[in-house]
């Protein structure tokens, strides 16, 4: 019974062990690695952790600048967490250090992944459910369909009276 008992927690001990590592293992991977670029285009990946992954990624990193971009136009950094909001035009930490630092030449810019990502933050959101799942093209569409429907029947309805 005691063998048992002991064979019981020493897996849960070990199950707690094995989940706390691998969140560790996940934030150091964020920082290291642009695992951003996959989650953005896996359809199951999970919103708000794809934006954290981005997020981490860019956190000791300048972003790469867009051709055209007028200073302080921009407030992408400031909607995902980057960047905090500042009143009176002052300018925040992340963008004295930005226009001080040098772009690193052995490391990618992802200048067009970064470009990717914006259009897809601002298109997910818009289908974004409660848990951070992202509503697929097929539900998408089912819902357009829907709405379509409703506002044909609107517009019968009041074409009658």
């Amino acid at each position: 019974m005691k063998n048992k008992i002991l064979l019981i927690a020493a897996g849960l001990v070990l199950c707690v062990v094995n989940a706390s590592s691998q969140t560790k293992t996940k934030k150091i991977n964020y920082e290291k690695n642009p695992v951003w670029i996959q989650m953005m285009n896996d359809t199951t990946a999970n919103f708000y952790e794809t934006v954290e992954a981005f997020r981490e990624y860019f956190k000791d990193r300048a972003m790469p600048e867009e051709p055209f971009e007028s200073e302080g136009g921009d407030t992408f950094e400031k909607e995902i967490g980057l960047e905090e909001e500042r009143e009176g035009g002052e300018k925040s930490k992340r963008e004295i250090e930005r226009e001080q630092r040098k772009p690193n030449p052995k490391e990618p810019s992802y200048a067009a992944e970064v470009r990717a990502f914006k259009g897809w933050y601002q298109d997910s959101k818009l289908w974004l459910r409660e848990d951070g799942s992202i509503i697929g093209p097929l539900e998408r569409q089912a819902i357009v369909d829907r709405q379509q429907q409703e506002l044909k029947a609107i517009e019968k309805a009041n074409g009658k009276k």
